[in-house]
């Protein structure tokens, strides 16, 4: 059972490294240089004070707070006071992308929307019934004799991650509503190819060439659906890339 008053450093491996859990956990497993965030993480925040960026939003945890973390992001964490401490689950982009294929493709504005919107204060209810959902989740994963733990891991991070995309989805405008589906579809792939290759494809061919496609209309698609162009993204990654080397 979960126990957020108990102050020994607990580390539970239930998946192999699919799926890690950490108790009193006090250094993040983040760079303290922008990095590109391979993994998922949900952190709750026991005690204590820390610097996290992500992309380039700076926000200091605070004591009660959730925070959500999506993989591809560029993150860094600092400065954790002497009486800091979390409990933290670690989601590999695989256990997240299984998470994730169950329902309907999430909009590409989501993930944008989370750079800035990826810490939540907890009230104590809310706090009660996520201590209750942490519990509910490891007892799934260690269960000797469940056949199905990554089945059973991949459904509750399901009904998370659908709880933060309504959260979402009330609380922003979404501008692609409109916007055709294969088109959403299509900068999602992008996206994914991107995070995967900027470090050495650059050109917008090599993206167009992967998704058969024509330059042009990758670089429209991607501008109606993000705001941005494809070069411009492609830009952004590299940009923040070598930040995190300049600052390490």
């Amino acid at each position: 059972m979960l126990d957020i008053k108990n102050r020994e450093t607990l580390e539970i491996y239930v998946l192999g490294d699919d799926f890690k859990f950490y108790q009193n956990l006090k250094y993040l497993p983040l760079t303290s240089y922008p990095s590109n965030n391979q993994s998922a993480l949900i952190i709750y925040c026991l005690g204590g004070k820390a610097k996290i960026t992500v992309h380039e939003d700076v926000h200091w945890i605070q004591p009660e707070e959730l925070i959500i973390l999506l993989p591809g992001q560029f993150v860094s964490f600092s400065e954790p006071s002497e009486d800091f401490s979390t409990v933290t689950m670690v989601i590999s982009t695989s256990l997240f992308s299984d998470a994730l294929s169950g329902v309907p493709r999430f909009s590409p504005h989501f993930f944008f929307y989370m750079r800035q919107h990826y810490y939540f204060e907890m009230e104590d209810v809310e706090t009660l019934s996520f201590v209750d959902f942490f519990e509910l989740l490891i007892r799934k994963a260690v269960d000797p004799e469940n056949q199905y733990r990554r089945e059973s891991v991949i459904l509750l991070l399901r009904i998370l991650f659908l709880d933060i995309y309504n959260h979402y989805k009330i609380n922003s405008l979404d501008s692609t509503v409109t916007i055709d589906v294969h088109k959403k579809e299509l900068t999602h792939k992008f996206f994914q190819l991107v995070m995967s290759n900027y470090k050495v494809n650059r050109s917008v061919t090599f993206y167009a060439n992967s998704l058969c496609i024509t330059p042009k209309y990758l670089t429209m698609v991607v501008k109606e659906v993000s705001g941005k162009s494809a070069k411009d993204w492609i830009t952004e990654y590299m940009i923040l890339e070598l930040k995190g080397l300049l600052t390490n």
